[in-house]
């Protein structure tokens, strides 16, 4: 399967060190899914629109100063494209009612903004040993499938793409009703 993050690029970046497509920031543990004593963890998208939406959302115009990365010189937020082989490393769907019912969670915990409850579910999933992360959906648009990948390694490269018109930039920023600027609408 395509899995798609926006990510800070730095050209020549070696695996490992900030900047290069698969690096992950050590220093989590705010984010919903997060438990960085098991795992570090991706987050992606199953679409390109849901990535670049999900980053860039809580802004209400998009402009070409949102890609840069103040804290690492010369970085400018792109669009990867990575490969995920879903049948050896398979994810929990939190969209299907018999994987919630299993483990006696209900929807409205795996939407509600309660990091504490969606932290300990995911140390939950993790420490079954069965799941590579778990899907669910966006709150913004919930057609947009959302991932935590622990298992990064898995990740395979596909392609890193600058985010000014590109598709995914055009549509998610129409879906969300932004005021995209010149400077992000075309190359």
């Amino acid at each position: 399967m395509l899995l798609y993050r926006v990510f800070p690029y730095l050209p020549g970046a070696e695996p490992g060190e900030p900047g290069h497509p698969l690096f992950l920031q050590p220093f989590q543990g705010t984010g919903r899914w997060d438990n960085p004593r098991s795992y570090l963890a991706a987050y992606l998208s199953s679409s390109p629109s849901g990535a670049i939406g999900e980053t860039f959302a809580h802004l209400s115009t998009w402009r070409r100063p949102m890609l840069r990365v103040p804290t690492l010189a010369g970085a400018e937020r792109r669009l990867g494209t990575y490969l995920l082989d879903e049948e050896v490393h398979p994810l929990l769907d939190l969209d299907d009612a018999k994987a919630l019912l299993a483990r006696g969670i209900r929807p409205t915990e795996v939407v509600i903004r309660n990091r504490p409850r969606t932290q300990q579910l995911a140390a939950a999933v993790f420490a079954e040993g069965v799941w590579a992360g778990l899907n669910w959906w966006s709150m913004h648009r919930p057609q947009w499938t959302l991932q935590a990948l622990w298992a990064v390694d898995a990740l395979v490269l596909h392609s890193v793409d600058p985010l000014p018109g590109h598709p995914g930039t055009l549509d998610a920023g129409r879906l969300l009703g932004k005021r995209l600027a010149a400077d992000l609408a075309g190359p």
